[in-house]
């Protein structure tokens, strides 16, 4: 539509631009009949096809109709309704105070936040009683009077129940009604929209309002519906860490993936916030954290997860989600095949299973695989053991290697490095060992299952988009700490390896061995080393870099968190230094893309890093051991 300022829609002078979005364009209009200001909104008709143009006309008068029925004091009225030119508009009351939107950008208290959302509570509660789904609940929406009182607007999107008919049907496919993607439920990208929806936006703008941020953001719409879809739901105490726990439990209430498991309704939420602000006792406070946890992993239970996630059937949960969205659909399942099929991977078909027991075998046995060594070194040590499989995967499908019980030489006299000195002979009993570092996608895992953080930042040295981004999926993960290591690992039913589980594993019981390939010359073939890329490689890069046992990566790429205090040789497992409540220094191994490789001595396999267990940084990873 051409600029329209200055010009008459019958009695409504249109004087001002007000803003634009999707769908239509709002100015400030003079009402010369009865002699007031009034906000007009209208349809942009270069938002729809020309050949959808007489349905949605029809569509607009009977929902313009049904707006003007409403009545509440937080809902801003719908004086009347016109056509312009060919292009439909409403007439609604014109408040002064700007949208919450402006009010927002950093933290509110977060008293004051549940005393602005729980009008407009309060109005979705009565639309909801009307039969009517606002379905694009978002701060720009609601806007302020000039007392600050809260009013919700903008019922472009709505959806009027039992009037689904193929008009509404095909104006929503083609993407015009599904909502604003930041603040869409997970089942309205598929049109599968209720009352629950609505209730989930709302817990949007408010945990916007409280932690200064949205649950999910990216640059696209499929980037936010495929973090949606497979990251759990970041904890507000995570950003106010002060949020008093009954605030945080409706949150997650609020905002749980499956409607299910959201409040029954709006009344029972605008309940909640009332009693939030009385100081009593929480619906939401009364729910387990398992199950609160449960609930905000999305679309499966924490049972489910520990039994499906990684598993071929987690790639069918998103084909519905992609299946409403017409044109962007093509995008999402593009990238979501790409991301889900580096996350998620069958696990080989077994060969023989046969039963083991580990010390983190609490409550459930492992599924346990025999597979094919692929990238075995020329000398190869075959256990003793001969019941015991080399190679598992673990109750996670992360490849395991096994290392047979035994002594060894552990450090080196001639080494460099003098932390490493004197060498002693320790034994140590069989263990399995990661095959690979782990992986972006494996620690995700964890994230999704609300049992990890996320690491503190999510790209890398040379990537801004490192952590979730698909491309770096079989990547080593950065930015954890030393705690967060340990919980990932116990989260697998395994632990953070010893010091001396992690030489055994690099070196075998070749003393004169100096790398974890043997002697030979350290080059960029071998490992990442300084030099070699400027960042980090796919775990699985460097085979002629394999030990003796099968383990890769045990040099160069990332330095590698173990269970060990930086406490000096000889090493003694029973002089406390695996003790994890004991404060100072663990040791990390094996050096790093970054540690220079001039003489080596950085990422010999007995070259020994003490770390600050806070420390979390782009040269440190994961690896971890369990029990035989």
């Amino acid at each position: 539509m051409a600029e329209i300022i200055g010009q008459t829609f019958e009695r409504y002078k249109i004087l001002e631009r007000l803003g634009e979005g999707g769908m239509a364009t709002v100015y400030k209009a003079y009402d010369e009949r009865l002699d007031r200001e009034v906000a007009i909104k209208v349809i942009r008709r270069d938002a729809f096809p020309p050949d959808q143009m007489e349905m949605l006309l029809k569509r607009f008068e009977r929902e313009s109709k049904s707006l003007a029925k409403l009545s509440h004091p937080n809902i801003v009225g719908v004086l009347d309704y016109g056509e312009h030119e060919g292009s439909p508009y409403l007439v609604m009351e014109y408040l002064s105070g700007g949208t919450l939107k402006e009010k927002l950008g950093s933290p509110l208290p977060w008293r004051e936040a549940v005393q602005l959302v729980l009008p407009i509570s309060q109005a979705l509660e009565y639309v909801h009683s009307r039969n009517i789904i606002n379905r694009d609940v978002k701060p720009s929406n609601i806007l302020m009077t000039e007392k600050g009182q809260p009013m919700l607007t903008d019922f472009g999107l709505v959806k009027i129940f039992g009037e689904e008919t193929k008009e509404n049907t095909h104006l929503t496919s083609s993407g015009s009604g599904l909502g604003t993607p930041d603040y869409m439920a997970p089942e309205q990208w598929t049109g599968e929209t209720t009352t629950q929806s609505d209730l989930y936006s709302l817990g949007v703008v408010l945990y916007e309002m409280i932690t200064g941020r949205r649950p999910y953001t990216a640059d696209t719409p499929a980037g936010i519906l495929l973090k949606q879809a497979t990251e759990s739901l970041p904890l507000p105490k995570n950003y106010i860490p002060d949020l008093p726990k009954n605030v945080e439990a409706v949150l997650l209430k609020a905002l749980a993936k499956e409607p299910a498991n959201r409040y029954p309704d709006m009344r029972t939420f605008s309940s909640e916030l009332q009693n939030l602000l009385a100081g009593k006792e929480v619906l939401a406070s009364l729910t387990k954290t398992e199950t609160l946890r449960d609930q905000m992993t999305g679309r499966i239970s924490k049972k489910e997860v520990a039994e499906k996630v990684l598993q071929p059937a987690q790639k069918k949960r998103l084909i519905p989600i992609l299946g409403g969205l017409g044109a962007l659909c093509v995008v999402v399942a593009l990238g979501g095949y790409l991301y889900l099929s580096t996350f998620y991977t069958p696990t080989a078909t077994p060969k023989a299973p046969t039963a083991i027991t580990t010390a983190a075998q609490a409550s459930a046995t492992p599924e346990v695989v025999i597979v094919e060594v692929t990238s075995a070194p020329t000398k190869t040590i075959i256990p003793t053991e001969t019941s015991i499989p080399n190679e598992i995967k673990d109750q996670r499908n992360v490849t395991m290697v096994y290392i047979p019980a035994g002594d060894f030489t552990m450090g080196a006299n001639d080494s460099g490095d003098v932390s490493s000195k004197p060498e002693n002979v320790v034994y140590v009993d069989g263990f399995y060992i990661d095959k690979y570092e782990t992986t972006n996608k494996e620690y995700d895992a964890c994230v999704y299952a609300v049992e990890c953080r996320k690491p503190l930042k999510t790209g890398s040295v040379t990537h801004n988009t490192y952590f979730g981004n698909p491309v770096f999926a079989n990547y080593p993960v950065l930015y954890v700490d030393w705690k967060m290591a340990k919980m990932y690992c116990e989260w697998r039913g395994a632990r953070l390896p010893t010091e001396a589980e992690w030489e055994k594993a690099a070196r075998g019981s070749d003393d004169t061995r100096i790398y974890p390939w043997g002697n030979l010359t350290l080059d960029c073939s071998y490992a990442n080393l300084h030099g070699c890329i400027g960042d980090t490689a796919p775990v699985d890069q460097y085979l002629k870099g394999v030990s003796v046992y099968g383990v890769l990566g045990l040099s160069g790429n990332v330095l590698e968190w173990t269970s060990s205090l930086a406490l000096p040789y000889p090493y003694s497992a029973g002089d406390g230094r695996e003790d994890p409540d004991k404060r100072g220094n663990r040791i990390a191994r094996g050096g790093s893309w970054h540690a220079f490789g001039g003489n080596g001595e950085n990422v010999r396999l007995d070259s020994r890093l003490a770390l600050d267990p806070a420390y979390a940084g782009a040269y440190v990873g994961i690896r971890c051991a369990v029990s035989q």
